[in-house]
């Protein structure tokens, strides 16, 4: 009744994605904890550790797109965009730590994924801002909100639904924390 040769190719074929899958996950959650940590570092103004882990965590993208070119229907799961927009985040907060200023991050190719972490990048400088505003520089703040509202404006030019919906409600909210810094510094000048 069932072609044996057919089912045997099958099955074969989905133990190749299921392996596949496991060691992409493996390889997301390396890349994922080394650009956490990564941005830690930043804040911590500790630049070459967070170099250290932006490198590590980029090998790990580099061998999980090797394996994603073998299986590309890995491209899709869940916890490798998840590790891709992570490392964009990290590389535009140092890009903006050490430069001022954000542009492309060279190894992610999907405008979601870039989307997605600009959105969330908008977090760091609120943290960011935070630590600025302890230490007294109110006009940093003031810089911050300015690119904040910068990156809001360009992220509300996208008809976005679902996971990416939410990001950019959520970069609106960072917007909103920054704008309650500023009002709030400005009562104590």
């Amino acid at each position: 009744m069932i072609d044996k040769t057919y089912i045997k190719k099958l099955l074969s074929e989905a133990a190749a994605v299921d392996n596949g899958r496991r060691a992409l996950s493996a390889l997301a959650s390396e890349a994922l904890s080394d650009s956490k940590r990564a941005i830690f570092a930043m804040h911590r103004t500790d630049a070459p550790a967070a170099v250290r882990q932006l490198q590590k965590a980029a090998s790990a993208l580099k061998r999980g797109n090797t394996l994603v070119k073998k299986l590309p229907r890995l491209a899709q799961e869940g916890f490798w965009r998840a590790a891709q927009e992570e490392f964009a985040e990290a590389v535009l907060f140092q890009q903006y730590v050490e430069q001022g200023k954000i542009k492309r991050v060279e190894q992610i190719t999907d405008p979601d994924i870039y989307l997605g972490a600009l959105s969330d990048f908008t977090g760091e400088l609120v943290r960011l801002a935070t630590l600025i505003a302890a230490e007294g520089e109110q006009d940093g703040v003031l810089y911050i909100h300015a690119d904040v509202e910068e990156a809001v404006s360009v992220l509300l030019q996208i008809d976005a639904t679902g996971s990416l919906r939410t990001k950019i409600d959520q970069a609106r909210k960072n917007l909103k924390k920054l704008e309650e810094m500023r009002y709030e510094l400005s009562l104590r000048r």
